[in-house]
């Protein structure tokens, strides 16, 4: 059987339409098993996305967690880097395109990142482990819950060493109500030849709750084969002020904000929310914006 076959079988079972919210930000992996064969191709290259979080942890050791790291793009490039990278995901549909992406890499820096899988709310590695942890994907963690997001942080203060550093690429709260209702996207890099994808997307937003409802169908060509999948699920959209207050309640401190990879200052109108945060006690501070150093 075809992966676009497959990919189609499994979508049928179609696993988070009709939950609730606290259901459809459980069900993760489930999700992402669909999505693996072609997640990649709504993402553009990511190497300035590498860049940002190479200069961010380059200055705090050489042990650095990727977690939610997908399908191992961001990490394979911080492992070239000459960081020893432990990659973690919850999906085994995504870790394994992440090992052979790592097998097609075929070069001695590769052999720096390691791939498990993991929950984000019990991680396995020991206390103090890392240097630096990121959660990137441009919103990973925007799928987690209140109550999700505060034991993430926890587990992720726990596996970072006193003074390690963390950072999350989260989305725009503001934005969601202007740009994510778009009803269809096509490949954000170019599609290898034979290979077509498209995603038509039915989103709302609920600004009592945070809540961005997603209901999306993405249809793909994979190997000559035709392919879809259904699937609806919830984004937590995080303001920088609860962010914060999660992040000092973690045992974070030294939060700061920026607004994309050439760190901008974060206003309602940036491309994404980058957060920077070090596992120490929380400072009382409103929240700064990061500078270039």
């Amino acid at each position: 059987m075809g992966r676009a076959s497959e990919a189609h079988r499994r979508a049928h079972s179609r696993p988070n339409l009709g939950r609730s919210p606290s259901q459809a930000f459980s069900t993760m992996d489930d999700l992402y098993g669909n999505w693996a064969q072609v997640y990649d191709l709504f993402y553009p290259d990511r190497s300035t996305e590498v860049d940002f979080w190479a200069g961010t942890a380059e200055r705090l050791g050489g042990r650095v967690l990727d977690l939610m790291c997908g399908t191992a793009e961001v990490s394979l490039g911080l492992a070239r880097r000459g960081f020893r990278v432990v990659g973690v995901d919850v999906s085994p549909a995504m870790l394994l395109a992440g090992i052979e992406r790592q097998a097609a890499a075929a070069d001695y820096p590769a052999q720096n990142l390691s791939l498990a899988q993991g929950d984000a709310l019990c991680l396995p590695a020991p206390d103090g482990a890392f240097d630096f942890a990121l959660i990137g994907g441009s919103g990973s963690f925007n799928h987690l819950d209140k109550d999700q997001a505060s034991a993430g942080l926890a587990e992720l203060r726990r596996v970072l060493r006193p003074g390690g550093g963390l950072g999350l690429e989260l989305v725009n709260p503001y934005l969601l109500q202007e740009v994510y209702p778009q009803p269809t996207m096509g490949p954000l890099r170019p599609p290898a030849p034979g290979t077509w994808v498209e995603r038509i997307c039915h989103n709302h937003f609920d600004p009592g709750t945070g809540l961005l409802h997603i209901h999306q169908w993405t249809r793909f060509v994979l190997d000559g084969e035709n392919g879809e999948f259904e699937e609806e699920f919830y984004l937590q959209a995080w303001t920088p002020d609860q962010i914060q207050a999660m992040l000092h309640a973690a045992g974070f401190g030294d939060v700061r904000f920026c607004g994309d990879y050439e760190l901008a200052p974060f206003d309602p109108w940036s491309a994404d929310l980058l957060v920077t945060a070090t596992s120490s006690p929380p400072a009382k501070s409103l929240p700064s914006q990061l500078t270039p150093a």
